[in-house]
């Protein structure tokens, strides 16, 4: 970090355009939105994701690469921790993103924001699922169910109650990536999904009720436009009901929006950007500005919940996962400073966050992803050309986004 610039404990430039409020907040300076830290410093949160000792198994077994290099250059998970809080901290970092270990957050000289995932509303799905063995496979939770609302509701208190009077907790990320529209899953828009639930289900009554008032009794197969305008009734319920869930069960912390992947239709990221406090996605492209554009028209602060660059020199297979592979760790370097010094010209955005904190397993991980998504290797070893890059843009990075050009 420049040592010219004072900074609170959690990293936010101290230069006293905020007020201290306790917890993490949003607001704006001369058009530009900033998170606002609980000492009052204007924050970005600059995070990694998935900061943990055993942070993959090889898939099918009960191997993890990582966790064994790691106790035997630390010892235990205790001495990992702060170690690893201690390099985050030298990289510039300020937050442990998703999937992370909580207890790295206090392990080193000063503390890490946080960031959890709740997967509120696909965790309806997924004990659907696990529940209904037979029939359609619910792909996206019918938030029609009135059981969707008592779920999510229970899930919020479960989850986020305890933690109501933490500071360090920047935010809730509602979900990661459900399925909007049609992408790398499938075909199918949200009103073919529902449409293909069972008959008796609330989801598939609402989808063909909608139906019928929109085109009467003769129209059951929808037009291309019904999809947009079915997914935006869709959002509309879901972030109406898991905003007002977690509000409910902690009252102080930002809700940071649901890490879209694929950009949906305007009309779920306006629901979005009506109820969520940040609106976030997902972004495994080599530049986020067509995405940052239209997901600030939401006229919320964006945050990035994904990003990463492969190198292919690297020795993994790099088959399977999102986003572009480069030839080298020169190139992987170049490519993060110029995708996160772009996007910190936009007055919307409020954090980063890359994934991940370590190489994948080349045997593949749970999902077969087999990637050079690391800041350091499976044997702990960082990728110093990434890393010296990262600690450079982190620590412009404030300065770089008080002069983002403010958009009328």
């Amino acid at each position: 970090m420049h040592t010219d610039v004072q900074r609170t404990r959690w990293g936010g430039v101290a230069d006293g355009r905020f007020r201290p409020g306790g917890f993490f907040r949003v607001g704006q300076a001369d058009g530009v939105f900033w998170l606002i830290d609980p000492d009052g410093g204007r924050f970005l949160s600059k995070g990694v994701n998935t900061v943990c000792f055993e942070q993959d198994y090889i898939r099918n077994s009960d191997r993890s690469p990582y966790a064994e290099a790691c106790r035997k250059k630390y010892g235990g998970e205790l001495a990992w921790r702060a170690a690893i809080a201690c390099r985050l901290l030298g990289w510039g970092f300020n937050t442990l993103g998703s999937w992370s270990d909580q207890a790295v957050a206090a392990a080193g000289p000063v503390p890490l924001a946080l960031a959890p995932n709740l997967d509120l509303g696909m965790s309806v799905a997924w004990q659907h699922n696990e529940r209904v063995k037979s029939g359609p496979r619910q792909e996206f939770p019918d938030v029609f169910d009135p059981a969707f609302d008592t779920h999510v509701r229970r899930r919020a208190r479960k989850l986020c109650t305890p933690c109501r009077a933490e500071p360090g907790i920047v935010g809730w990320f509602i979900d990661n990536e459900l399925r909007w529209c049609a992408d790398w899953r499938g075909p199918d828009d949200l009103l073919t999904l529902f449409l293909k639930l069972p008959a008796t289900s609330p989801g598939r009554a609402a989808a063909d009720d909608w139906l019928r008032r929109r085109h009467g009794d003769a129209a059951q197969a929808s037009l291309p436009a019904d999809g947009d305008a079915f997914a935006a009734l869709v959002a509309e319920r879901y972030f109406i009901l898991t905003t007002a869930a977690i509000k409910a069960a902690d009252p102080n912390h930002l809700v940071l929006g649901s890490r879209f992947a694929l950009r949906p239709s305007p009309g779920v990221i306006e629901a979005a950007g009506r109820h969520a406090d940040v609106v976030s996605f997902n972004c495994y492209e080599l530049d986020a500005n067509e995405s940052l554009a239209a997901y600030a028209a939401a006229g919320k602060p964006t945050l990035i919940g994904e990003f990463s660059f492969r190198g292919d020199d690297a020795g993994l297979p790099n088959t399977i996962g999102a986003g572009p592979r480069v030839a080298t760790q020169a190139e992987r370097a170049a490519c993060f400073r110029r995708y996160v010094t772009a996007a910190l010209r936009h007055p919307a955005l409020v954090g980063y966050h890359w994934f991940e904190h370590a190489d994948q397993p080349a045997e593949g991980r749970f999902d077969g992803e087999n990637s050079n998504f690391g800041t350091v290797t499976i044997d702990d070893s960082p990728y110093e050309g990434l890393t010296h890059a990262m600690t450079s843009v982190n620590a412009e990075a404030e300065a770089l986004h008080s002069a983002a050009t403010v958009i009328v």
